[in-house]
């Protein structure tokens, strides 16, 4: 979650005045907006999240079969977008995921991290 928050039958949203230090207290919104923003977030969390307590499988080199496709669908040219309607997530999933790719390979740029790839075999 980007910060914390709780939602109480989906009627109530509780989040803290200072995300950094929730001791300063915390804020009841009682905007029917910010309640369906606070519970559009979570769906979205949830619904890619992993089953609590699953380990995440990696291959030999150390890549998820989600972080495999993905490389190979940016090495033939997918975007985001593209990317993450073939993996079943958002663009912004597939950002992050790639920036996480990048800093695995430390890549500056998408080129980089595919030319870094390939000289590790991961594509």
């Amino acid at each position: 979650m980007p910060t914390p928050l709780v939602i109480v039958d989906r009627r109530v949203v509780i989040v803290p005045l200072d995300p950094a230090d929730p001791r300063q207290g915390a804020l009841e919104p009682d905007s029917p907006g910010m309640l369906s923003v606070a519970c559009a977030l979570f769906d979205q969390l949830w619904s890619t999240a992993p089953p609590f307590g699953s380990s995440v499988t990696v291959d030999g080199q150390g890549l998820t079969s989600a972080e495999r496709t993905l490389l190979e669908l940016a090495a033939v040219g997918h975007s985001d977008e593209a990317a993450g309607r073939t993996l079943g997530v958002s663009g912004r999933t597939v950002k992050r995921q790639m920036a996480d790719l990048m800093a695995r390979l430390d890549a500056d740029s998408r080129f980089q991290a595919g030319v870094r790839a390939a000289h590790r075999g991961w594509l």
